[in-house]
């Protein structure tokens, strides 16, 4: 049974082009989320295995949104995808819960290796 992702990031684009990737690579994608509160509440509907979540959203951020999937789903990898960079705001989102941190600079080859890393 493949692994669940929840996709969190207000660009319908990019949403598509993560989930391209990620069931090219065999994930099985069970939702998306347009800003933080969806990513939340969504979180703790469908308990998927990771999160792929984008910090600049509308209505929650993916910064206030991490403690709350982190505190309600603690079983939830929880992964930042974002174009926010900088080692302060990946150490920020790593005191808040997150497991790991990827810039959308990155090639989405970058971001299937690391969800394959903490699915592993």
């Amino acid at each position: 049974m493949p692994h669940r992702i929840l996709l969190a990031d207000d660009h319908e684009g990019m949403r598509r082009r993560v989930r391209s990737a990620l069931e090219t690579a065999g994930f099985e994608v069970c939702g998306e989320a347009v800003n933080g509160l969806e990513a939340v509440t969504q979180t703790k509907d469908l308990i998927p295995d990771l999160i792929v979540l984008n910090l600049s959203m509308p209505v929650m951020n993916g910064l206030e949104a991490i403690p709350e999937i982190a505190k309600s789903v603690p079983s939830t990898k929880i992964l930042i995808f974002t174009v926010d960079e900088g080692e302060e705001l990946r150490r920020e989102t790593l005191r808040r819960g997150a497991h790991s941190f990827v810039s959308k600079s990155s090639s989405l080859t970058d971001l299937v290796d690391e969800v394959e890393k903490l699915l592993r």
